[in-house]
């Protein structure tokens, strides 16, 4: 997350080199770094000009997960463009962005699920897996990222490496869980066969299946930066990875509640119908009139 050395006495910056830190890799984390705090500004401009009600898990877990970018950012300028040895400050700065980042895009993939999933006993266990993994992850490997960067030497380094490998593959798993839950009942949810607009929730399923597949899919850039040790441009492109995915969040919200206003005015029409059925064949046409010889209906209302 934040180390890609540690200082050596041998070193004119005081900072080994990694291969994350060389020049060739510098312009793409500069892009990845620009883009994200330009995507954080356009994010903060739609959440408050979209939430009327400032309210809810969604409304702050995406806000928190939107401005984690900002000082997970500003940590990794200072560390890697600025060339700042003031290790406590970058690496502090770092660790404030990371945790609501990380953890707050899993609790707005969380709160996505109330909109179309009722089910209290999978609703908490995904709650609770969330809440694990964030005391067993993001607690661990700050205090590690700490010592790891403390001095030219120490036993923090390796068991660092080591963890850092486990909490980014376990955090690209949970938010995987997440998206495959939401896939699966979003197709039980949205029914062609039972609504009146078929085609369209046929489109608006295949849609949300291709943005959520492209979703997990951004995550194996992190898995193979991680494994291949490039600790700096891997934590860049997490923070870019996270603002698109936070911006392709509103695309799927407003389909989604675009969808789900659909289905309830047809539960309403339905219901509508159904009761205007059973008042016509219970009150309207009852008794006959034998007249001419033969049974028709008879309406009591004229």
């Amino acid at each position: 997350m934040g180390y890609a050395g540690n200082p050596t006495p041998g070193d004119s910056d005081g900072l080994t080199v990694s291969p994350a830190d060389s020049p060739a890799t510098t312009p793409s984390m500069i892009a990845f770094l620009a883009v994200s705090l330009y995507n954080v500004v356009e994010l903060n401009v739609i959440i408050f000009s979209t939430f009327k009600r400032r309210q809810g898990l969604y409304f702050w877990s995406f806000l928190a997960a939107t401005n984690g970018i900002v000082p997970h950012s500003i940590g990794f300028i200072l560390k890697n463009l600025v060339d700042s040895h003031n290790f406590g400050l970058y690496i502090t700065l770092i660790v404030i962005g990371w945790v609501p980042m990380v953890t707050g895009q899993s609790l707005v993939l969380y709160s996505r699920l109330h909109l179309i999933f009722q089910n209290p006993f999978w609703l908490r266990m995904i709650l609770a897996m969330i809440i694990f993994n964030a005391i067993t992850l993001h607690i661990p490997i700050i205090i590690l990222i700490y010592g790891a960067n403390s001095s030219p030497a120490n036993p923090w380094i390796y068991p660092y490496e080591i963890y850092e490998k486990v909490q980014v593959t376990m955090f690209c798993v949970q938010e995987a869980i997440i998206s495959g839950f939401y896939i699966k009942i979003c197709y039980s949810f949205f029914d062609p066969e039972t609504s009146i607009y078929g085609d369209a929730v046929c489109k608006m399923r295949r849609h949300l299946l291709v943005v959520n597949v492209f979703i997990i899919l951004l995550d194996i850039p992190i898995l193979v930066l991680e494994y291949i040790d490039m600790y700096d441009l891997q934590t860049v492109y997490k923070a870019f990875v996270y603002s698109v995915k936070l911006k392709i969040e509103f695309r799927i919200l407003n389909q989604l509640m675009e969808m789900a206003q659909k289905r309830a005015r047809d539960s309403r029409d339905l219901c509508r119908n159904s009761s205007t059925m059973r008042i016509h064949n219970s009150t309207a046409w009852v008794g006959w009139d034998r007249e001419g010889g033969e049974r028709r209906p008879v309406d009591v209302f004229t």
